[in-house]
Order: structure tokens, then sequence, then C-alpha cells
């Protein structure tokens, strides 16, 4: 009796304990709003030309920042994920108004096929030079075309040649 009143009171406290250790993980960083309101402001770049990020545009009468800032301050109190928020920014104002891109699938293809074509044209180049190499040389004997007496008239006609 003793020791089921010991399990029960045992699995009571782990109930509990993990009940906590949940709640506390899914509430980290829920009233963290300007924290939020940070970090987005700098991973979006301002539209007005400044090339700034739109957290720190100091453009003196920016035509842009303002209602940027705005936008991201109520997509952040309605608790929108930072994706989504990352995404309607792009929808709206284009995708140069992150300041770094999404991982697209697009994305993905066109920063790894330049490298991969790359390797693989100086593999297909080394394969065609390595094929060359090894092919032999098919170099005629003139000793076979020719005659003895053909060939020491050859021979006198090269030295005449090239006598100074």
């Amino acid at each position: 009796m003793h020791n089921r009143l010991l399990l029960r009171n045992t699995v009571k406290r782990g109930v509990q304990l993990f009940l906590i250790a949940g709640l506390v993980i899914v509430s980290v960083g829920a009233g963290d709003v300007s924290g939020r309101y940070d970090k987005l402001s700098h991973q979006i770049m301002c539209t007005c030309g400044c090339a700034e990020l739109l957290g720190e545009c100091n453009h003196v009468g920016c035509p842009d920042s303002p209602g940027m800032l705005n936008n991201l301050k109520s997509e952040v109190d309605l608790g929108k994920p930072d994706r989504a928020i990352l995404i309607d920014f792009q929808n709206q104002y284009g995708p140069t108004a992150l300041a770094a891109p999404r991982f697209t699938a697009f994305n993905h293809i066109a920063w790894i096929l330049p490298p991969l074509l790359l390797l693989l044209g100086v593999g297909l180049v080394a394969l065609v030079v390595r094929r060359w190499k090894l092919q032999p040389a098919t170099v005629p004997s003139p000793l076979q075309d020719f005659s003895k007496a053909e060939f020491d008239r050859v021979r006198e006609r090269v030295r005449r040649d090239i006598e100074i």
C-alpha cells in the first residue's frame, strides 16, 4: 500500500513538472514584442533607395520607412509569425525588401547550379585531355616509304638548303 501511494505521488509530480516545462517552452518569447520588432526591422531593407536596414534608416524625410515601420509594428502586434511577416513584406514591396533572400526551390537551384556546372565542365575538360594524352601518336616512318636512293637524295637536298 505504501509503495503504491509513493508511486502515485511520484507520477503526479512528474506530470506536474512536465506540464510546467511545456508551459515555459510555449510561453518563451511570447511577451517580447519589442525584441521581435527590432529583430524583424533588421531583416527588412528600406525601399527608399538608401540601402539601409529598415530599423536603421536615417534618411531625413524618408518617404517609405515610416509606413513600413507602422506596417511591421501592426503585424507584430497581431502576433503573426516572423516567416509570415517576411513573406508579406516580400509580396508587398518586392524581393529586394528583404535583407537576405528566402530559400525557395528556385534560390536553391540558383546557388547550387553554377558551381555544379563549373565542376562538371572542369571534369569534362580533364576527361578529354586525359583521353587525348592516352592515345598513341601515329607518326609515319620515312624509311618505309622511301627507297635508299630517294632517302639519300632528300638528305642531300636538306643539307644544301640549310647551308649558310
